[in-house]
């Protein structure tokens, strides 16, 4: 390994797994936080985010890190410090895990967080498929496909009133159709940044074919809030019917989308 990749491990380790468990068993011991219930959510989707990304290090990455172990725990490290740069775009788009989670113990906002995390994992995942020379070719990648997931949240927000129901409502279906949402997001986004890499020209020019799907879920996302939020008379919706249902929508437009696009070359 060279010496900005050392540089690369180390401080990922520091600001990924060693922040997640400092956050972690500092939440659990809080006395308004009860054990389990919301912690357990967030600590699954972690578990479930570091497995994503590990399965595409050791099987589908570029030909250096499939067989280099020091390779996969430098990816994998920066893939969990990813996770906990992206917790800021979480903030911005209403979702925090400090106040939402930790100090409210909201389910609604633990199962939201939840899809955000795999989400973000799955667009970090998707900019670790191919070859490339180097970490600097995944950031850049995993940043466009990150920053485009942002945007359509910021853009649902902005249409409905889901962060709404979720802080405040503390509506599980609201959080379930969230997570589903970004998680859909994250799966063809994350493929449109997948593939060998051969500028960042290119990278961009083949992102685009991934966004009309992506426009797609926007949009089913949009007018599912508009009869399935809250109201006076259900203030707490049905959380299969209108929570998991709705999100199994999402993740079949996205499976669609994703094998529409196909294997990336």
């Amino acid at each position: 390994m060279s010496g900005d990749e050392v540089i690369v491990t180390l401080v990922s380790l520091a600001v990924g797994p060693v922040a997640w468990a400092v956050w972690l068993l500092r939440a659990r011991v809080a006395r308004h936080v009860r054990r389990g219930g919301t912690l357990d959510v967030i600590a699954g989707a972690l578990a479930v985010a570091a497995l994503l990304i590990m399965t595409v290090l050791r099987t589908v990455a570029s030909f250096d890190v499939v067989d280099d172990l020091r390779y996969q725990f430098m990816y994998l490290v920066l893939g969990l410090a990813w996770l906990r740069g992206a917790q800021a775009g979480f903030n911005v788009a209403g979702l925090s895990a400090r106040d939402d989670v930790v100090e409210r113990n909201n389910r609604a906002a633990a199962i939201a967080l939840a899809g955000a995390l795999i989400g973000a994992a799955l667009c970090y995942a998707g900019g670790n498929i191919g070859d490339g020379p180097g970490w600097w070719v995944v950031v850049f990648s995993a940043g466009l496909s990150t920053l485009t997931s942002l945007v359509l949240w910021l853009l649902l927000t902005f249409f409905s009133s889901i962060a709404d129901a979720i802080a405040i409502d503390r509506d599980r279906a609201s959080g379930a159709r969230l997570a589903g949402f970004l998680i859909a997001l994250g799966l063809v986004l994350g493929r449109g940044v997948a593939g060998n890499w051969e500028s960042g020209q290119q990278t961009v020019a083949d992102f685009t074919h991934a966004l009309p799907t992506a426009v797609i879920i926007l949009a089913a996302a949009i007018a599912v809030e508009r009869v399935a939020r809250p109201t006076p008379d259900r203030p707490q919706g049905a959380l299969f019917a209108l929570g998991v249902a709705p999100a199994l929508v999402y993740l079949a437009i996205a499976a669609a989308g994703v094998a529409a696009l196909g294997w990336p070359a």
